[in-house]
């Protein structure tokens, strides 16, 4: 497992590749905790190069996901195409999860939702 980040504003991008398994998960956890622990991001998770998640690896993404939720920051996936995708679907993940096939439609979701969750109430 490898892993790029990307940060553009308040927005981080972390792009996987390799496989997402219980022997490869704990960078990826700790890339997200790390930025997360920063706070006012949101996060873009790139899923394009990984070609296989295991049922830890889907965990994984779990509890990230709920990790941010939690600290109102947003998170979405990007790129979930065959295998990934049927996980998603077989799981009902797909119903939970914000997944989108292009870039920029992601940075836009989570970028909308990181000034919402992050400013100012009246």
């Amino acid at each position: 497992m490898t892993i790029a980040e990307h940060i553009d504003d308040s927005i981080v991008t972390i792009e996987l590749s390799g496989r997402l398994t219980a022997d490869t998960l704990e960078p990826f956890q700790l890339a997200v905790s790390s930025r997360l622990g920063e706070g006012g991001r949101g996060f873009v998770i790139d899923l394009q190069n990984v070609e296989f998640i295991d049922s830890e690896g889907l965990g994984a993404l779990i509890q990230d996901y709920t990790s941010c939720k939690k600290r109102g920051a947003p998170i979405v996936f990007l790129h979930v195409f065959g295998r990934n995708l049927q996980l998603l679907k077989t799981t009902k993940l797909l119903t939970v999860f914000e997944v989108y096939a292009n870039r920029i439609d992601a940075h836009r979701a989570a970028a909308s939702m990181t000034s919402a969750a992050f400013s100012p109430t009246m």
